[in-house]
């Protein structure tokens, strides 16, 4: 069974780097596992196929948004929209 939240983001530089702790539990997939988690999402509604699928990818996205840095923006913001766009894309796809 899924959990109903993803790891958050905490204001300060302690709360990003307990996040990123939090996301490295979360394991890599293979191609073929991404693939038969889209389908069972995409032809069951399957919401822990989902689940799977978004919880895989939270470290890219944290690494996407360590590139923007220095920008003017809080990182912790920019990884939980990063999140949001991550979730759509599964819903979508």
């Amino acid at each position: 069974m899924m959990a109903n939240t993803l790891p958050s983001v905490a204001a300060g530089d302690s709360g990003l780097t307990r996040y990123m702790e939090e996301i490295r539990r979360f394991p890599m997939l293979e191609p073929d596992q991404e693939y038969m988690l889209a389908k069972r999402y995409q032809e069951h509604d399957d919401r822990d196929a989902a689940h799977q699928l978004v919880t895989s990818h939270l470290r890219l996205v944290a690494k996407i948004a360590m590139g923007y840095r220095g920008y003017g923006l809080p990182v912790g913001e920019v990884i939980s929209e990063g999140n949001v766009g991550l979730m759509q894309a599964v819903k979508k796809f």
